[in-house]
């Protein structure tokens, strides 16, 4: 018999055998009426959700913005000095245009000039390089149009003029922008006339981290007002605060970067907190968190509420621009294998759960961790000797549904 309908043959006994097996175990374990689930490692967080407020040390810089429109220098938590010209106000929306038209032409112009500089450089430029540079800023643009990111759109700008007039001179055999330079050199003397005549700037009066705009509370919430404030007085405030009604009257610049969060907490709420010295801040919009110690607690004998500081020194956009926010505090996380509570049992007063291994069944304990309505989490242990041998472990067959169960049982 050819060799090849042998293997076929055997490889098709095997199949079935395989089959067979599988089969022969399902309806053993259908038919003793057990449900098994495999255990696997989990790791949950412990949290408490507050509301606070934050507490900066912020000098407001007024600006006359009434009828006007004011245009920023810088995003939210730059970093600038004292004496820095901040950013512009603008008469109107006509002297704004004339102003980015502007910027547009002196990015036009740079490029230009340093395509027509290539001219005469030895640098041979080939083509395709120039056809991949063109794809890769036109690629970065579609990127910055989805994320709504436009930062460096004048930068971007410029480079794929650049690139653009280097492949006409490649490609198409240009050689001279003179006109086109000196056309738009007269457009841009037209438009920066046009815009500084109605332009008026303003200037930072301290150092430190710029937001450009005020929500009216930077002379009212400070430590010092913070101070006078109990729990109850705190947790009143918050509930009253109407919500955030950003300015631009006004910019202001954050001088530290050490803040407070502070928050009205309940007794249960205090007692997750006990025996802590930082914490872990969740902020909406902040992927990791935010680490922080906890400053001070004070405890208010009439209502038992606490009023509680956290101190922390992240500076971002997010942060800069709130004063009331809602967090998750963690407190602490558990890592532990995740137990259903259907499959836990009591032996002798034990808590564990029975496990298949094999054609038996066995008992192990649980060292439990943490505890929801749902599940629990046991301390993992791995074979390290004999080291756990008795405790559930990473991967084990739990069995979840089942009776007449006990140590050494005989699976069916």
């Amino acid at each position: 018999m050819n060799n090849r309908y042998i293997v076929s043959i055997v490889a098709i006994v095997l199949s079935l055998f395989s089959i067979i097996y599988v089969g022969v175990q399902v309806a053993g374990l259908m038919q003793s009426g057990y449900t098994t689930e495999t255990v696997y490692q989990m790791t949950v967080s412990q949290t408490v959700s507050v509301q606070g407020v934050f507490v900066r040390e912020e000098v407001a810089i007024p600006i006359d913005s009434e009828g006007k429109v004011v245009s920023p220098f810088y995003s939210v938590g730059s970093k600038v000095a004292v004496n820095t010209e901040l950013g512009s106000i603008y008469d109107d929306l006509s002297a704004v245009r004339a102003q980015y038209r502007a910027q547009n032409i002196q990015t036009t112009v740079g490029a230009l000039e340093r395509a027509q500089e290539s001219v005469g450089s030895t640098d041979v430029i080939r083509p395709e390089t120039l056809n991949g540079q063109i794809a890769d800023y036109t690629a970065q643009l579609i990127s910055m149009r989805d994320s709504q990111d436009f930062s460096s759109l004048s930068e971007l700008r410029g480079s794929l003029t650049e690139a653009m007039a280097k492949r006409a001179i490649v490609v198409d055999g240009v050689t001279d922008y003179s006109a086109q330079i000196t056309a738009l050199k007269e457009n841009l003397s037209e438009l920066e006339s046009l815009a500084s005549s109605q332009t008026q700037s303003f200037t930072s009066t301290a150092a430190g981290y710029f937001v450009d705009h005020v929500d009216g509370y930077e002379d009212v919430m400070t430590e010092e007002y913070l101070e006078t404030l109990s729990a109850s007085q705190l947790k009143d405030w918050l509930a009253g605060y109407t919500g955030y009604n950003g300015s631009q009257s006004a910019v202001k610049i954050v001088t530290n970067h050490r803040w407070i969060f502070a928050a009205a907490v309940d007794e249960e709420q205090m007692r997750l907190l006990s025996n802590i010295d930082s914490v872990t801040l969740n902020f909406p919009g902040i992927q990791d968190g935010v680490k922080v110690s906890i400053a001070s607690v004070e405890r208010e004998e009439e209502t038992g509420l606490y009023k509680v500081e956290f101190e922390g020194d992240l500076v971002n956009e997010t942060l800069l621009s709130s004063r009331v926010l809602t967090a998750e505090i963690r407190i602490r996380d558990y890592t532990g294998i995740r137990i259903p509570k259907e499959a836990i049992r009591f032996v002798d007063g034990q808590k564990g759960v029975y496990i298949q291994s094999g054609s038996k069944i066995y008992f192990r304990y649980i060292d439990q961790i943490y505890e929801t309505t749902d599940y629990v989490l046991s301390r993992s242990y791995y074979e390290d000797g004999l080291e756990g041998e008795e405790y559930v472990k990473l991967y084990d067959t739990v069995v979840v549904g089942g009776k007449g169960l006990y140590d050494e049982k005989l699976v069916q």
